[in-house]
């Protein structure tokens, strides 16, 4: 558990770009060893972060799956706890509706614990008020799913609890902004992926979408979603989502789903409280972008690479024909293969 203080700012950052990364090698565990078990936390929807924004500080539950190879269940030495985008589910991890896309099963079988959760108001999970949760709050569940991790303090049905020594966090898009707010504010996780977010090199495609969203809110959400609730991108979920990804994967992903309002409206006071927290990350960071991404135009990767000047290790990964989703594109392999890799050079 790394619970170091801040690197000085002037500390060099090591940064491995990679062009191109190696597909998955074959499995250690056999298939039959890798257990797929459903997990809850008991979190307190507060805002304990930099980024002001409102949430109902209500107790709520966050669901979602752990998957392991047994004997690394067993050993409680290590877990990367994933957070998925807007409009997304726990499912980005664990893609099951075509073959070979489920990233926590391939990551499983490299002898990695994977613990993928449905985000407040997404899937499983407890669904606050569309304005009763946001990214600071979001941030703040986050960092106490890390210490229940951390402590065994979960519910786990089919097996006991680990306590992990190691917890890293990793997210998707604003999943990612969330990782980071939660790494910076708690300090409490040892390591951070960010795959896909990029505090600047926004593009207007992406500007546009959020103004079009944020209208909606106003009104009261989309209809026939919950009260508060809208799904940003709607209409443009193919330029979103994809750029190689197979026709069986486009035809079998799930519709956008409505996103809480609270959460859009408060992205843009959580990039400003990320320009100035960014640098307090001092765990090693993996950057995961696909050169083909819509939200966030080149040189993007490269710009969020640098800015973690308090981070001992920064490794920078571009997955070649992948869109802001690397997960459901042609060469997802590859980004399976560069979080493997990662996780073992780090002890994860």
């Amino acid at each position: 558990m790394r619970r170091t203080p801040l690197i000085a700012a002037v500390c060099a950052v090591a940064a491995t770009v990679l062009a191109a990364v190696p597909a998955v090698a074959s499995a250690s565990p056999s298939k039959s060893d890798v257990v797929e078990l459903p997990i809850s936390f008991q979190v307190a929807n507060t805002n304990r972060t930099a980024v002001p924004c409102a949430s109902d500080g209500a107790e709520h539950t966050v669901r979602g799956t752990l998957v392991a190879p047994r004997e690394a269940l067993e050993s409680g030495d290590a877990a990367m706890l994933y957070l998925h985008a807007v409009t997304w589910g726990e499912y980005y991890w664990r893609f099951q509706e075509v073959p070979g896309y489920d990233a926590a099963h391939q990551l499983a079988e490299q002898g990695h614990v994977s613990v993928t959760i449905d985000r407040l108001g997404y899937g499983d999970s407890d669904r606050p008020a569309g304005y009763g949760t946001c990214i600071g709050s979001e941030a703040d569940v986050a960092g106490q799913m890390v210490d229940a991790l951390r402590s065994g303090d979960y519910a786990l049905d089919g097996a006991e609890p680990a306590a992990f020594d190691d917890v890293f966090l990793a997210g998707s898009s604003v999943g990612a902004l969330i990782a980071h707010t939660t790494a910076y504010t708690f300090g409490n996780v040892d390591g951070v992926v960010n795959m896909s977010w990029g505090d600047f090199a926004v593009s207007p495609f992406t500007g546009a979408a959020l103004t079009d969203v944020l209208a909606r809110c106003a009104l009261g959400g989309d209809p026939g979603a919950d009260p508060g609730y809208a799904a940003i991108f709607r209409g443009q979920q193919d330029e979103f989502y994809f750029s190689s990804a197979a026709p069986d994967v486009r035809d079998a992903v799930p519709a956008l789903n409505p996103d809480p309002c609270g959460q859009l409206a408060s992205i843009p006071a959580a990039v400003a409280a990320d320009v100035v927290g960014l640098g307090l990350i001092d765990v090693p960071v993996l950057v995961v972008f696909g050169d083909a991404d819509s939200v966030f135009l080149p040189p993007a990767a490269a710009q969020q690479s640098l800015r973690y000047l308090g981070s001992p290790e920064v490794s920078t990964v571009t997955i070649a024909d992948a869109s802001h989703f690397p997960l459901v594109e042609a060469n997802h392999l590859d980004a399976v293969a560069a979080l493997d890799e990662w996780l073992d050079r780090n002890g994860g």
